[in-house]
């Protein structure tokens, strides 16, 4: 565990950890794998578009920065949620 005073103290006294991006240690297409050291992280926030690894990701997920040009999601067939209002972000986990 690359991490493991953080992984304890924040664990133990319930404090979440925000990733953003990817999380520390994360593999940016597979995400973590078995022997990776990572940051246990409770909460991530994609820029632009979630990355591969999001896939594995099993906390509450944040997609942040609703200026993503309409040519670049056309040419890479990204499918981005609408963003309510003028929010910045929104919630893409469940």
């Amino acid at each position: 565990d690359r991490f493991p005073i953080i992984n304890d103290i924040c664990s133990s006294n319930k404090i979440p950890i925000v990733a953003v991006d990817v999380p520390s240690g994360w593999n940016i297409d597979e995400g973590p794998h078995e022997n990776d050291i990572c940051l246990n992280v409770d909460i991530l926030v994609s820029l632009s578009a979630p990355k591969y690894c999001a896939q594995k990701f099993k906390g509450i997920h944040y997609l942040g920065g609703r200026f993503m040009p309409k040519k670049i999601c056309e040419k890479f067939k990204l499918k981005l949620p609408k963003y309510p209002g003028a929010s910045q972000c929104v919630r893409i986990d469940s």
